[in-house]
């Protein structure tokens, strides 16, 4: 138990944010959910069903308590389209919002979290759906707070806090038990609507004991996260899934992907955004910006990168379109020159603030030209992925020349983000 302990400690120091304030936690909730050391609750605070002033209930729309949270479906997960009209439809958005489990409101102090409310009123791409597997937890932070994803026992993508409601261990150090995360501490357990379903350091289960919980759809080959305020009114719900269905992120028809990379990087996102975006151009190389890398298959054998760096000599890239989204996605399309035929890249990055001077980036990359896509990935993956990383570098680090399209995209991003101040 006590190197549990140390560990928890560590990785929590690792991990910390914003100096804590009032007995509060590193992102701002009172450190033992819901918020205090529940084995310290008595009998006699405890109300109907357990309820009492520590605990968190199911919260109807009129306010009232619900004795029950409402069922979701039990199906298999739907799988993401490439096609724009499938991902539109309202079909879809029913069906993936019937996919998101009832959790309570939110409990996060605004005080404490990165960005205006409505920055954070979106669903942002945090991690590739292919590297949440099963069996497998992604941590990661987004506006200065801990949170962590998985699949529960249907393959259905979820996320919660990465706090245990007992003694703040990130959950994250522990491991899925039947598509639930199992804190390494104690064993508390809990789903993917942020409900503890299992006590074991306990005599007897407390109920209604919650961690934060964020809905979450996956689409487009991407798991997404809606950080704003997600309230169980209805008319709330489908206004959230409409800015999820304006925003299709699947590379377009003709492509296929190639890489998929994620890296954090020691600066803030919106520095990060305008290094990519360039309106200005640059005329020298600026610092090179050190990766934190998150994706597995980027490798520092040298062959692989070899392989990339001749690849990406064969030809000169020329920017052609570039396009920003309000979920903090940058789209883009890049003519290779030099050569026969029209071969194109179509690039996606995603660019989150993860904490105070640290953000996280989701590259994708995908071509027109690859002859048997899926053979040249499963033979060459890490080449790709070497020749990805050679790209995000060039794009953060290379002179470049800029306006235009680039200009635009800037424009964008910057009438969005006036839009989205606070001040």
């Amino acid at each position: 138990t006590s190197a549990c302990a140390s560990a928890c400690a560590a990785a929590a120091s690792a991990r910390a944010r914003v100096p804590p304030a009032g007995g509060r936690g590193a992102s701002g909730s009172p450190t033992c959910s819901s918020r205090r050391t529940m084995a310290s609750v008595g009998p006699a605070n405890l109300g109907s069903r357990g309820r009492g002033p520590h605990h968190v209930a199911f919260v109807s729309a009129d306010g009232g308590a619900l004795d029950e949270p409402s069922s979701t479906s039990a199906g298999e997960p739907s799988t993401a389209s490439s096609s724009t009209a499938a991902r539109s439809s309202p079909a879809s958005a029913a069906s993936a919002l019937a996919s998101i489990p009832a959790m309570p409101p939110s409990q996060l102090d605004e005080k404490y979290l990165m960005g205006s409310r409505a920055e954070r009123e979106q669903w942002f791409p945090v991690a590739f759906a292919a590297d949440l597997g099963e069996g497998t937890m992604i941590p990661f932070d987004l506006f200065n707070v801990p949170w962590v994803a998985f699949r529960d026992e249907h393959g259905r993508a979820g996320c919660v806090k990465d706090e245990c409601a007992h003694r703040a261990c990130p959950i994250s150090l522990g491991k899925l038990v039947d598509g639930k995360v199992q804190c390494p501490y104690h064993g508390w357990e809990y789903t993917t609507g942020g409900e503890c379903v299992k006590m074991p350091s306990i005599k007897k289960l407390l109920p209604d004991v919650f961690v934060d919980a964020a809905p979450v759809v996956e689409r487009d080959g991407l798991i997404r996260v809606w950080t704003g305020k997600w309230s169980a009114d209805a008319e709330t719900q489908r206004a959230a899934m409409r800015k999820l269905d304006e925003r299709a992120l699947a590379a377009p028809e003709g492509f296929t992907t190639m890489a998929e990379v994620t890296v954090e990087l020691p600066m803030e996102a919106d520095e990060a955004m305008e290094r990519l975006i360039a309106a200005a151009g640059r005329a020298e190389p600026t610092e090179k910006v050190p990766f934190t890398r998150i994706d597995t298959e980027i490798s520092d054998d040298v062959f692989p990168k070899m392989i990339a760096g001749a690849l990406r000599s064969l030809r000169a890239a020329e920017p052609r379109e570039t396009r920003f989204l309000p979920s903090r996605v940058l789209e883009s399309r890049v003519a290779l020159e030099g050569g026969p035929g029209d071969w194109n890249i179509h690039q996606m990055h995603a660019v989150l603030p993860a904490r105070p001077g640290r953000c996280r980036v989701l590259f994708r990359m995908s071509t027109d030209f690859v002859l048997l896509p899926g053979v040249a990935r499963s033979i060459g993956g890490r080449v790709w992925s070497a020749l990805a990383e050679m790209v995000l570098h060039e794009q953060l680090e290379a002179a470049r020349a800029g306006g235009g399209h680039a200009g635009q995209a800037a424009e964008s991003y910057r009438e969005w983000m006036r839009e989205v101040s606070p001040n």
